[in-house]
């Protein structure tokens, strides 16, 4: 296996068509094939099955690719050593989270505050525990994660099997997320029991679909329904949100987004969020690192803006 053998595979993994990546890697789709029937022989299994819109990943490429990526991250940090070269002097953070928005607004502040001086800031948006790999690989700085608390000892084990420090800002009740085209959308109440969900489709992460996740569902009674919708992409949840009368399980972070000045929760426009009831699972939300990192000046003006929203 070779470098160039993961950028192929996994260019083929985001579009999702051999011919588009063909184009993309400048390479006939011929080529391309045998390289990955080359790749599939060495590993004994297939990465890829065709379906009626292209190609997909088999499991075992899922598992495959997972750690893939860590490698093409890896690359793309020793490539970018030299590319900034050129801002040595600027200041630089690497932060991976799980799709908070109040996060985005941190960035943001510290941004406006260190603009004139120099600042780099990249952000990467994570599933699953994509925070923790990244944070265990020391690929970036801080994570900002959360976990179900049914979840504690489990996630206890991998922080330190992983040589993470967790250190826990809040705790928020569980909700579900819903748009305009969903009725309880328009309800009076605050809140929503597992039951009035029975009639109405999940969209979710791949991870909560299967893996060691997946039983939460179980949990908190909901599932029943027998429409399902899985994807890998957060704004494709939205969107599903926003045109569909799916529900989203998530943290209920509405006060951390509500503007007395406008006298709204502006997190997301068009999406109300709605108490789970009946459940004493909570969110457990905090920040993490690698153990032997020491956090820089910047690191510590984001830990510490982060603390005004526990």
């Amino acid at each position: 296996m070779t470098l160039e053998h993961i950028k192929q595979v996994l260019e083929v993994e985001k579009t999702g068509s051999i011919n588009q990546a063909a184009n993309n890697l400048f390479l006939s789709q011929s080529a391309l094939s045998l390289s990955i029937k080359s790749l599939e022989s060495e590993l004994g299994k297939r990465l890829f099955i065709r379906n009626t819109k292209g190609v997909v990943p088999t499991p075992f490429g899922k598992t495959v690719f997972s750690y893939m990526h860590t490698v093409q991250s890896q690359m793309d940090q020793i490539q970018a050593l030299g590319r900034n070269s050129a801002s040595r002097n600027s200041l630089s953070i690497k932060i991976a989270d799980n799709g908070f928005q109040f996060v985005s607004n941190i960035c943001a502040k510290l941004y406006n505050s260190y603009k004139t001086s120099g600042i780099r800031i990249e952000l990467f948006d994570c599933t699953g525990d994509g925070t923790l790999d990244m944070v265990s690989n020391q690929l970036v700085e801080l994570g900002v994660f959360r976990f179900w608390s049914c979840y504690r000892p489990f996630y206890l084990k991998q922080f330190s099997a992983k040589s993470i420090q967790f250190y826990p800002l809040t705790k928020k009740p569980l909700c579900i997320a819903i748009g305009k085209g969903n009725p309880l959308y328009y309800s009076d109440k605050a809140s929503i029991t597992p039951q009035e969900l029975i009639n109405f489709p999940m969209v979710m992460h791949e991870y909560m679909d299967s893996g060691p996740y997946s039983d939460i569902l179980d949990k908190l009674n909901l599932g029943q329904s027998s429409n399902r919708i899985i994807t890998s992409s957060r704004a494709v949840i939205y969107d599903f949100l926003a045109r569909t009368d799916a529900y989203y399980l998530n943290s209920y972070l509405q006060d951390f987004y509500y503007s007395p000045t406008q006298n709204e929760y502006a997190e997301h426009t068009g999406i109300r969020s709605l108490i789970l009831e009946d459940t004493n699972i909570v969110s457990e939300i905090g920040w993490v690192k690698h153990i032997s990192y020491s956090p820089t000046p910047i690191a510590n003006d984001f830990i510490n803006l982060l603390n005004q929203f526990s």
